[in-house]
């Protein structure tokens, strides 16, 4: 019964006061808006951020020799240092916090052939474990290196998605002939277009890729151009830094504590960067939209306020019949939560609306498809629960404290 009561004291307060009410509800409806596009973009935003940044790989550390900067056992500082690929694999296997470590041999503006199309392009030597933690996911029908290419020094080559569209255009390049500085390799794969926006020698779609075995056979140099090296221990870099260190320092002669003998890209860590910079980004525009939903807050507790003024005479009755105060103040409460859902849900369906809208455009991969997630909604719900016993407290507790005898007489 006290429920249809409520409702019935609503459409009254609509019929009589339609201006206010609406312009409450709508208050209510575009901080809903707000709060829900703001959020879902800040979340279209970080995921395709986050997946075009591990474009480039997940969790790995790209590891460059430099010079020593300190002196070492009589040496002098100043000294290069270098990498041969036997040795970037046997620390591989004797440090325990290394879970993978691939040689990179690099030789950019290499001449690939095909078809009569020429093109120039980087050419990396790899090892078959540089597949997963690189993301060179092959297209279907196609594969990335194996164990047998870099036994037999195999000319077999893998090749990024837009190097195979200048050599082949739309024809499968699998099982195909191309020439590298005039040899022959056999095509095993092209690499799945991704997203990339992060990369140390070029994006991949523009290399191309052979076992490591084969560029040495082929050009004579095993100095590597960068190591890539994943944590033994997923996400403790730190760790895995300091052994490299160590192990480096003992072999090659300088100093553990100078780190300007080593460059190191730690991606563990500019991820974790990301990621809270991304929060902070979501959070100030989720501060936006609750500060406006807070504005429509406002306008309620002042429609509250008047209908609390207004109806004073007829709470006075209600509390000298007997009516406790926790009637009263639940009665001006719900009609403030009403109010504040039914804007609302207005919000929602609005949102839902633009968002659909959105994603019917041509949007950008680095940008993201907004989408009307559970969490969006619960924040969003939440927010509006909170406005609403925020706008309609003050009002029922002002309502609950009267004397009905002075409310009587207004």
């Amino acid at each position: 019964m006290q429920i249809l009561e409520l409702f019935g004291q609503f459409l009254y307060d609509l019929r009589t006061r339609k201006l206010r009410v609406f312009l409450a509800v709508s208050g209510i409806a575009w901080g809903a808006l707000s709060v829900i596009l703001l959020l879902a973009i800040g979340d279209a935003f970080h995921a395709a951020s986050n997946k075009a940044f591990h474009g480039m790989g997940e969790s790995i550390v790209i590891l460059w020799t430099a010079r020593t900067t300190k002196p070492y056992a009589g040496m002098k500082p100043g000294r290069s240092i270098e990498m041969k690929a036997d040795e970037v694999l046997r620390m591989g296997s004797e440090v325990d916090e290394i879970g993978m470590a691939s040689p990179e041999l690099t030789h950019d503006g290499r001449t690939l052939e095909f078809g009569g199309h020429r093109v120039k392009a980087a050419v990396a030597g790899v090892i078959p474990e540089y597949e997963q933690p690189r993301n060179m996911i092959p297209m279907p029908g196609g594969r990335f290196l194996d164990p047998l290419d870099i036994e037999g020094r195999s000319r077999v080559i893998f090749i990024g998605n837009e190097l195979k569209t200048k050599l082949f255009g739309d024809t499968d390049a699998v099982g195909h002939t191309l020439f590298v500085d005039g040899r022959p390799f056999t095509v095993i794969g092209s690499l799945t277009k991704k997203i990339q926006t992060s990369n140390y020698s070029g994006p991949d779609e523009d290399r191309a890729f052979i076992p490591y075995t084969t560029f040495i056979s082929m050009w004579g140099n095993r100095d590597v151009s960068n190591t890539v090296l994943v944590p033994a221990t997923p996400g403790d870099s730190e760790a895995m830094k300091r052994a490299v260190y160590r192990h480096l320092g003992r072999r090659m002669g300088f100093d553990p504590q100078d780190e300007a003998a080593l460059q190191m890209w730690d991606t563990v860590e500019m991820d974790r960067f990301v990621n809270w910079f991304f929060w902070g980004v979501k959070a100030l525009m989720g501060l936006g939209g609750i500060l406006t939903l807070g504005a429509g807050g406002i306008g309620v507790a002042n429609i509250m306020f008047l209908v609390v003024r207004e109806r004073t005479r007829e709470i006075g009755v209600r509390m000298a019949v007997g009516a406790r105060d926790s009637d009263v103040l639940a009665q001006v409460l719900l009609e403030a939560l009403l109010i504040v859902f039914i804007g609302g849900f207005l919000g929602f369906v609005t949102a839902a609306g633009v968002i659909a809208g959105i994603n019917a455009l041509p949007i950008p991969d680095w940008l993201g498809a907004p989408q009307l997630s559970p969490t969006v909604a619960l924040v969003t719900v939440a927010v509006l629960a909170v406005v609403g016993l925020a706008a309609g407290y003050a009002p029922a507790r002002r309502a609950a404290s009267m004397d009905p005898v002075r409310a009587l007489e207004f």
